[in-house]
């Protein structure tokens, strides 16, 4: 099988299931390698009939998924894919009985069909709903996060990959932290105040009230609150919070960012200050 990189469809869930097909399709790959010049033994022929029944899951599984997406998004080449879909289907059952009866002919027609379907399908068609699935499942993470009132390393730096307007990545930090490196597109709320005693909020809580100004911030916009490692966040969002604004935090702050070997930028004249 030539070389094949799978591409990213924009859900996560989707990436998963190809790589869970590409998984057997090399596995197929790798049998099938031994019978160009001759038929399988049967304890070969049992190893081929094992892939069916994941292939036939996957199908069923991934295809229906995919399906009810593209319906709750109106994707526009919906009916079209669905076409597809029972193409594909149909044409693996087809495969399968072939296989199951042992017609050797078949074998490399199966492995030409499961390379088509790697090359085409999946990093071709399934490639056209990447930005209408990626802003659903956007909007989809943005809306938990708020609704728990934090939000994972792993899903910040998800939503970072599309232009969100109304999204504000908020280092809460002090001006000392700032040099230290933000995350890529942050806007900087500087706090002189860190918290380094953390038996005692009570002066970090004190100082953030006696700072904070309404008119620097807009109730339409959603505030992703940063700090070294989550305790002034966690004090901070109440602020936002009982003002009507909509925030959560970054659990782990800034420090699980960077265990996740995310990435991280200096400081610009260009980096937004608030205050």
């Amino acid at each position: 099988m030539s070389k094949i990189i799978l591409q990213d469809v924009g859900v996560e869930q989707f990436n998963n299931d190809h790589k869970r097909l590409f998984f057997y399709i090399e596995e197929f790959n790798r049998l099938s390698e031994r019978f160009k010049d001759r038929e399988p033994f049967d304890d070969e022929w049992d190893q081929i009939n094992t892939i069916f029944p994941r292939l036939e899951k996957y199908t069923e599984h991934h295809f229906k998924a995919e399906e009810d997406m593209m319906r709750q998004n109106n994707y526009q080449h919906m009916l079209e894919h669905f076409a597809q879909h029972k193409s594909l289907t149909q044409h693996l059952q087809t495969l399968k009985v072939a296989i199951k009866t042992r017609k050797y002919s078949y074998l490399s027609g199966l492995e030409s069909f499961l390379f088509n379907w790697l090359q085409n399908h999946i990093n071709k068609e399934d490639l056209k709903y990447k930005d209408c699935f990626e802003i659903a499942e956007t909007k989809k993470i943005i809306d938990t996060a708020l609704f728990n009132e934090m939000v994972s390393a792993s899903q910040l730096r998800q939503i970072m990959h599309r232009t969100q307007p109304d999204t504000v990545i908020l280092d809460i930090r002090t001006n000392t932290e700032f040099e230290e490196g933000i995350i890529p597109g942050s806007s900087l709320y500087h706090c002189e105040h860190n918290l380094t005693n953390r038996q005692d909020t009570r002066q970090f809580k004190d100082y953030f009230l006696a700072n904070f100004d309404t008119s620097q911030f807009d109730t339409q916009k959603r505030y992703f609150l940063v700090c070294r490692s989550g305790p002034r966040t966690e004090i901070a969002i109440e602020t936002f919070l009982d003002r009507g604004f909509m925030a959560c935090e970054l659990i782990g702050g800034i420090e699980e960012w960077k265990r996740q070997s995310y990435p991280i930028i200096p400081v610009s004249d260009k980096t937004h200050r608030i205050r």
